[in-house]
């Protein structure tokens, strides 16, 4: 008798613990760059395999630019490619 009311209990205290630890949506991908005063955020940039050199980015107006994962100079991407990636 004991059986058949302690699993019942117990799937329905998992089911609620389970509740709260659902996964987090994940927030869109966003790179950014500096445009001398201040941070804008760009859609994630593919850099390839890191490297040496600056990740750069292109902006259609022909300006380029730096390309960092957060918003603060420490963050700065790495490439090896020598050619800014348009965006």
């Amino acid at each position: 008798m004991k059986n058949k009311f302690l699993i019942p209990v117990l799937a329905m205290i998992f089911a609620t613990g389970l509740s709260f630890a659902t996964a987090e949506k994940n927030k869109q991908a966003v790179d950014y760059i500096h445009n001398g005063s201040s941070w804008m955020a760009i859609p994630e940039i593919d850099c390839g395999t890191p490297g040496a050199r600056e990740c750069q980015v292109r902006l259609q107006d022909g300006t380029v630019y730096s390309v960092y994962d957060l918003n603060n100079f420490g963050s700065l991407k790495k490439t090896i490619s020598k050619v800014p990636f348009q965006l």
